[in-house]
């Protein structure tokens, strides 16, 4: 297919200074504007003239509503560069746009956005959301949503979008049609925020992206009447042909389709623990994430990232916490690494080598730069770790234990942070706990990687499975050669949560994977599930839930939208000890979203193999 992109015609703006803008297309340079005006002040993107001179991105010319179209691959956004100040004008605006899904199921898909999450700028969006429905979302406080009926969205078919905003009011238009509103309690927020279509760019992460095809995209500086907007719609009739992907990666393999959510049935047997609670009225910390576990002198050791301010800033401390009764029990949290001024600690996996227990954890500086991984190695006279440096770097953060191969080797898997994030593992050199080679996973699925990532071994034989932040499905790549040369991650044909993943072979020779992998969860981090394979298989044919989000009947916290994520596992005298994250569904979490990120409590499930066979 021949890429390229299209120049893009835009009007002056009636409630800004005239401004002549042009588009870029996800982080390229800026196109030469011209000047194509609906209407004075309406700002218009008919996105149908092509520039072949400047390839800005990956966008492909295709019949659109209006002459031509454009269709983004699901990788790239197009983003407005001095647009500020577009939607802020006192007398209201008006959206409309023509959308053309080419898949649902990929989680939430943003058309059109005024948003950068990580600078908390927050003031409104239009998005095709993970259960397939079109919704507004504004920012009131926290966010406030419009939703559309369900009218059975179609890959394929056009529709147009209508956003109004009046003085004291948002309206959803689809096809002409009125479907809800919002009254609004305060101003939407004015932030610096550029106006964004087909995804976010959040301070250069581009995320929550768009497959499909879009045309005649206009922002008026007025709020326009539903007879308008009625009088604006004709239907489209056209069905667009979806493009391929390429082939999907086989992990799932039963004989049925993976299941619903309330088709689930519960793990037998398992036991609940709380390692630590959530208590900063108590201890002063917020952030908790990436809980490790490892049996070591039969007693239980877990680990965490452990923060006082928000996630990914330079407070951020590697703290552990012991159970001697292997998990019923837990003492206070101490500290593995509290860094400096300079130096973030955070969480990371554990690894046995010749009778002691080693700590990798993921570092960094000042907010996520310079990602590299640091080794410790626990005294068991003094009760301490000692520090051994800087064992990883090339953005590499580690998300599992390092698993032997049959070359004698060690295989540790996780991300390298930067770029798209894409899937990476390190390698040691032999045997030797402290020298490790970072191998980069190659990746073709479109959008955001975010490539967090568990292996399954096998001799020389490995498979990697891998977050994919774009869709709410695993990405899977395979090595025959001990993880030194790999497949391209392409996108598998097994749903899987939008969150790290943990996957090993049992000692009864079935595999797993510890996610929340459902037919209908999207990127719902509930409930926490462990999909498994039958003994000497290769891909999965069942998946059970080990526990749900709303779980009164166990310990820990329960709330309906409680996020179940970042799981590990380890195996002990015939049971499967499951350390997780729980957000408790954001209750008693205070202050502004930046500082509640992953404010969790960490919890154990602890399974008998009896009830996995």
């Amino acid at each position: 297919m021949h890429w390229f992109t299209k120049s893009i015609c835009l009007g002056a703006l009636a409630f800004a200074p005239p401004i002549h803008f042009g588009l870029t297309v996800a982080h390229g340079q800026v196109a030469d504007p011209s000047v194509d005006p609906l209407e004075s002040g309406v700002l218009h993107l008919p996105l149908d003239r092509v520039d072949s001179r400047r390839v800005l991105g990956r966008g492909s010319s295709i019949i659109g509503v209006k002459d031509g179209g454009l269709a983004l691959d699901g990788r790239s956004i197009l983003k407005v560069p001095q647009s500020s100040e577009i939607s802020h004008a006192p007398t209201g605006f008006t959206i409309v746009m023509w959308v053309n899904p080419f898949a649902l199921g990929r989680g939430q898909q943003m058309l059109l956005a005024k948003n950068c999450y990580s600078l908390d700028q927050r003031e409104w969006s239009l998005m095709l959301d993970a259960d397939g429905r079109f919704r507004a979302y504004i920012r009131q406080g926290n966010w406030k949503t419009i939703e559309a009926a369900d009218l059975n969205v179609q890959p394929g078919r056009w529709y147009q979008l209508a956003l109004v905003k009046e003085a004291t009011r948002m309206k959803l238009y689809v096809n002409g049609e009125y479907q809800d509103e919002l009254p609004l309690s305060r101003p939407i927020p004015k932030t610096e925020a550029a106006v964004t279509i087909g995804g976010v760019d959040d301070q250069g992460r581009i995320w929550q992206t768009f497959w499909g095809a879009m045309d005649e995209v206009q922002i008026y500086p007025e709020a326009k009447s539903a007879k308008a907007i009625a009088a604006g719609y004709q239907p489209v009739n056209q069905v667009l042909k979806i493009p391929s992907i390429g082939p999907e990666y086989r992990l799932w393999g039963g004989k049925e389709s993976v299941p619903k959510t309330q088709e689930l049935k519960r793990v037998e047997g398992t036991t609940f623990h709380v390692i630590k609670k959530y208590e900063p009225s108590v201890d002063g910390y917020r952030f908790l994430h990436g809980v490790a576990i490892a049996v070591h002198r039969n007693q239980l050791f877990a680990s965490f990232g452990h923060n006082r301010g928000a996630e990914n800033t330079g407070s951020e401390e590697a703290r552990y916490a012991v159970s001697t009764d292997l998990g019923k029990t837990w003492s206070e949290p101490r500290t593995i690494d509290a860094g400096n001024e300079d130096l973030a600690v955070s969480h990371g996996v554990f690894h046995h080598h010749e009778g002691r227990l080693w700590a990798y954890l993921g570092a960094f500086h000042g907010f996520r730069q310079d990602v590299h991984t640091r080794a410790y190695v626990y005294d068991d006279e003094a009760n301490r770790w000692e520090p051994r440096g800087v064992v990883c770097e090339e953005g590499f953060w580690p998300m599992q234990q390092p698993l032997k191969m049959g070359n004698g080797r060690w295989i540790m898997s996780g991300l390298q942070v930067g770029g798209r994030n894409p899937a990476a593992v390190a390698i040691s050199e032999g045997d030797d706990p402290l020298k490790w080679r970072v191998v980069v996973i190659p990746e073709s699925a479109p959008g955001n990687v975010w490539g967090e990532s568990t292996v399954i071994v096998e001799g020389s034989q490995v498979l990697n499975i891998a977050r994919y932040g774009a869709r709410p499905i695993a990405l899977a790549a395979r090595s025959s050669d001990g993880g030194e040369h790999w497949t391209k991650s392409v996108a598998s044909n097994m749903p899987m949560v939008t969150s790290k993943p943990y996957a090993g072979t049992l000692s009864t020779g079935q595999k797993f994977l510890i996610a929340t992998t459902t037919a209908d969860s999207g990127g719902r981090r509930s409930p926490l599930t462990i999909a498994l394979s039958e003994p000497g298989e290769q891909a999965f044919s069942r998946v059970l839930e080990i526990r749900p989000a709303l779980f009164d009947e166990g310990v820990g916290e329960s709330h309906k939208n409680a996020a179940l994520a970042y799981p590990y596992a380890v195996e002990h005298k015939g049971r499967l000890y499951v350390a997780y994250s729980n957000n408790g569904g954001g209750v008693g979490r205070a202050g502004e979203p930046r500082s509640r990120a992953n404010n969790n409590s960490a919890e154990l499930a602890v399974i008998p193999l009896s009830e996995l066979q």
